[in-house]
């Protein structure tokens, strides 16, 4: 269907056919409906829009009949599949701007402006043209009668006009003059006091060579103002008629400027009040007591000295700035005794455009007792008289909810003893000597009060547990958590779990968080609408890196993850963040990192899957998971971390180019920032319905299952590495189930599942022989001999490593070949065999230092088991020097878990040298390291090397407990 509503009000089908709306209540409601288009219509809006302030006490029934016999007009055969949907409280129309000539106007305007600020004057031409083509004449008369529906058509009314003046001087520009003369003339007709039309349909006629025309229409407007006002013209158009009998160029468009005054005659009226255009205190107002003592002190100093002259509280959508600034100008109104202005600038309001500076500037020179007639068309003229007026004087303007920093610019200088403050989603950072109040989400005691405060204290108090996740899943925003409240009130049967439960849904959890006109998602809304309205291309990919944001879901993203989501240069997505930061809409820290609300996400998410098509959704998510990878495998490489051969790929090549990670720190430091998104982005990815996107996912996995395993992260260890089999199985591949058993295995191993782990790596090595996989084969080999060593099956262990060693010997593997001569080495260690073992891992380290990529992560694993031989040969000496250069080797390969292993041998070591006190230093460390990775088979061990050194020192002192050393 097609909805047109700028002119008298039709629709049409698929066809082109008009479908009747015969009664008037039904028209009107479809009109509020439209006019609310994409947005929730309230019960309330709907019922001033149809009723007025006096509507029956049936309405809300009525509303409900019209609303189902509208369905059944749009669509006879399934009413229920009219664009009208009920949600809660309200009704949705959601429509494209193909399918409503309002939104399609609206949407060239908004294109025209942005070229014409562009500079592509024949561009901006053509959306003017094709916007005011859509009107038919005045919007909708068929359907008015109420207020609202009246208010409505005149505010379009308006925008139609704007729209023909900025369309004129684009006419005027390109010297179409006899084209812009015919709409000129006839709207300035309907409008003969409008100066800026009069001087352009001047400009025009004279441009056009009808030198008489244009000054006969000067004389009409002269006449006319002087009968409205008793003034002449401004001087702007008294300027332009001159040069027009003087034949000067004139082909300058007119911008309005302020009534001629006489020098030194007064403009404001006497006895004028003092303003106090204060709102209501906010009598709900719970919490921000830090930010409210510090604004007291800002607008009214302890001290008694000036107040600040601009102070802007800054901060995301639904954060309460606008509260906060209300009840904080009401703390300190005693402070300024010439009264308090307020605007509201409309920053953020769904369905109302922002005020322009000079129309707040009129508002405030008017209470300021200036004369209507005297107030200044021009915004210089204007803000000249303003900062004269407030001169000598004592007063505290609020300006609420400004969109952005030119709104209010002109409003901002004010004398000294006068303070501005100004609440606003964008950061006023290039404001001189301008204090910034930032504030973000509630503590978590603040939500709690705000929510008991809305919905009762008693009902919050029955659940405790269940108010705590509601707050959570509010994520401490104010006005997510007000609505919430709001719902609980409006609901007495509901407790709060029910709506928990509700919300726990993240695809409807933006559609529970609405009451009424207020809900999150439209207060979101706003402040993307303005990126994607923009003039600005910052703006505009801004916006388009914030629906990427809602592609990955990671807790915080790096430029560079984000440069490859846009596939942009990091530089380039920098620029966008920082302008999602500038507007709060993504959070910044100081090392590079940007997070977003969880709220914010779930909006991104939607408006990814609004804009953008699947295959763009997936093909952004597979660079950002490609970046990952290539990032990943670099690092490993520089930290000589075993690479991640052709078995590891999970069926894909990448072929991005990574970070530029250069040193082992700065790679360790990378890795140890970016884990728990690694994590998320693999799991994410694994889940995908999309194949390559899965196999990706696998891919990060096996590229950082390592520095999990590493850094003891034994619980994201199980989780991904069980996922990536359950991924392998969906995907009927072998290889990626093979590697998977694997890593499911250690992960076993390292939660003290060892018997577990068993079946896992036998199943690897019967697909590794299926598949004629030597590589895949002798990994599972080795990792056998691990299993098998903690359950102290000796022989079982020689025999893996033996095979192992012969695999790898047969395909040139030369680290599977160290590794396997160091697990036969402890193999004949357990077994009694110390000249045989000593021989071995010798041998062993002397290959490793000669031919051995990975040196540092290997050689740390044959030095410690010679270590553990040396001890029991009764050399302490070689032993210690063997564990100290093994701590080296881990610490050079940042192979953080194998530290408390090596600094327990250490301590043995020391103690049998009798070096008592450096043996308690290193045991301590080695328990410290124990507890913080959660390494529970030390346990035994560091309890008995505790009674040995207490034998040693002769002293009593407490036992080990679960990795704990007590004093």
């Amino acid at each position: 269907m097609t909805f047109l509503m700028l002119g008298g009000l039709e629709v049409r089908n698929g066809e082109g056919r008009l479908i009747p709306i015969p009664r008037l209540k039904q028209r009107q409601l479809l009109v509020a409906l439209l006019l609310k288009a994409n947005t929730p219509a309230s019960f309330e809006y709907l019922t001033d829009a149809l009723w007025g302030e006096e509507p029956p006490a049936s309405a809300e029934q009525n509303l409900k009949t019209y609303v189902h016999t509208l369905r059944r007009l749009l669509s006879p055969d399934a009413p229920r599949s009219a664009p009208i949907e009920t949600q809660a409280n309200t009704y949705l129309v959601t429509l494209g701007e193909e399918d409503l000539d309002l939104l399609a106007f609206r949407e060239h305007i908004r294109r025209g402006r942005g070229t014409a600020q562009d500079h592509r004057a024949e561009a901006a031409h053509h959306h003017y043209q094709r916007a005011l083509d859509l009107w038919r004449g005045d919007p909708f008369p068929n359907a008015r009668g109420s207020r609202v529906l009246n208010d409505a058509a005149a505010c379009l009314g308006e925008e139609r006009l704007t729209a023909l003046e900025e369309f004129s001087e684009i006419r005027i520009g390109l010297e179409r003059y006899a084209e812009a003369v015919p709409d000129l003339r006839a709207a300035a007709g309907a409008n003969p006091t409008r100066e800026r039309l009069w001087g352009q349909l001047m400009l025009a006629l004279h441009g056009a060579g009808d030198r008489a025309a244009a000054l006969h229409a000067y004389e009409r407007l002269a006449k006319a103002v002087m009968e409205r006002t008793g003034l002449e013209p401004s001087p702007t158009l008294r300027d332009l008629h001159r040069r027009i009998i003087s034949s000067t160029e004139v082909t300058r468009p007119v911008s309005p400027s302020g009534p001629e005054r006489s020098a030194g005659t007064s403009v404001t009226a006497g006895n004028v009040p003092l303003p106090r255009q204060l709102p209501r205190d906010p009598g709900g107002f719970v919490g921000r007591a830090e930010e409210l003592v510090r604004l007291r002190s800002l607008l009214s100093p302890w001290d008694g000295g000036l107040p600040h002259h601009v102070v802007a509280i800054t901060g995301p959508p639904g954060a309460g700035k606008s509260a906060l600034a209300i009840r904080a100008a009401h703390a300190v109104r005693d402070r300024f005794p010439d009264g308090q202005l307020y605007a509201n600038l409309h920053g953020a309001t769904p369905g109302l455009r922002p005020l322009e500076p000079l129309e707040v500037l009129g508002r405030f020179l008017r209470a300021l007792g200036v004369a209507p007639q005297a107030v200044p068309t021009d915004v210089d003229e204007a803000a000249a008289l303003w900062r004269s007026l407030l001169d000598g004087r004592n007063l505290l303007v609020v300006l609420d909810d400004a969109v952005d920093l030119p709104q209010v610019r002109p409003l901002l200088s004010v004398p000294e003893g006068n303070t501005v403050l100004v609440n606003s989603r964008r950061t006023f950072a290039l404001v001189d000597d301008c204090v910034h109040v930032p504030i973000g989400r509630l503590r978590h005691v603040e939500a709690t009060t705000m929510l008991a405060k809305l919905a009762g204290a008693e009902r919050t108090g029955r659940d405790p547990e269940a108010t705590a996740h509601l707050v959570e899943l509010c994520g401490g925003l104010p006005l997510a958590v007000a609505v919430a409240g709001a719902r609980l009130a409006n609901r007495p049967r509901w407790e709060v779990a029910d709506l928990v439960e509700r919300l726990r849904d993240e695809r409807r959890r933006l559609r529970e968080l609405e009451a009424g006109d207020i809900a999150v998602r439209s207060s979101l809304g706003v402040s993307y609408d303005l990126l994607t309205g923009s003039a600005d291309h910052l703006d505009r990919e801004a916006a388009r890196a914030l629906r990427a944001l809602g592609v990955l879901r990671v807790p915080d993203v790096t430029p560079h993850v984000v440069g490859a989501l846009l596939d942009v240069p990091a530089e380039e997505a920098e620029r966008a963040l920082e302008r999602l930061a500038d507007g709060h809409l993504v959070e910044a820290d100081g090392a590079g990192r940007y997070r977003l609300h969880d709220l914010v996400r779930l909006f991104a998410s939607e408006q990814a899957l609004h804009r953008e098509t699947r295959k763009a959704l997936d093909e952004m998510l597979n660079r950002a998971l490609e970046f990952y990878i290539s990032a990943v495998c670099l690092a490993a490489k520089i930290l000589q971390h075993p690479r991640y051969p052709r078995w590891t790929s999970a069926g894909v090549t990448v072929d991005v180019t990574p970070l530029p990670l250069i040193s082992p720190d700065g790679a360790h430091e990378w890795l140890e920032h970016e884990r728990v998104a690694l994590v998320a982005a693999a799991s994410q990815a694994m889940a995908a319905a999309e194949e390559r996107t899965a196999r990706l996912g696998v891919a990060l996995a096996f590229a950082f299952y390592w520095f999990l395993y590493y850094s003891g992260a034994s619980s994201d260890l199980f989780l991904i590495s069980r996922q990536t089999l359950e991924t392998g199985r969906r995907l009927y591949d072998r290889d990626i189930k093979a590697n998977a058993h694997n890593y499911v295995a250690i992960a076993l191993e390292m939660n003290n599942r060892a018997a577990e782990a068993v079946p896992h790596l036998q199943r690897q090595l019967h697909l590794c022989r299926q598949l004629s996989d030597p590589h895949g084969e002798q990994k599972a080999l080795g990792s056998l001999a691990v299993i098998y060593n903690y359950q102290e099956r000796h022989e079982e262990v020689l025999r893996c490593a033996e095979e192992q060693l012969r695999v790898s010997k047969a395909i040139g593997h030369r680290s599977g070949e160290h590794y396997a001569m160091a697990y036969i080495g402890l193999a004949h260690h357990r077994l009694g065999r110390l000249d045989q073992a000593l021989a071995v891992l010798n041998d062993a380290l002397d290959k490793i230092r000669k031919d051995d990529e990975f040196r540092s992560y290997h050689e740390a694993i044959v030095l410690e088991k010679l270590g553990e031989v040396h001890v029991d040969r009764g050399d302490p000496a070689s032993a210690k020097a063997c564990y100290e250069n093994a701590l080296t080797c881990v610490r050079a390969a940042k192979a953080n878990i194998a530290e408390p292993y090596l600094l327990l041998g250490l301590a043995r070591a020391s103690r049998l040298l009798g070096e008592i006190d450096e043996a308690a230093d290193h045991l301590a460390r080695s328990v410290a390291g124990a507890q913080a990775m959660g390494i529970k088979d030390l346990d035994r061990q560091l309890a008995e090397e505790q009674a040995a050194l207490r034998e040693a020192r002769g002293a009593e002192a407490a036992p080990v407990r679960s990795g704990v050393m007590t004093p």
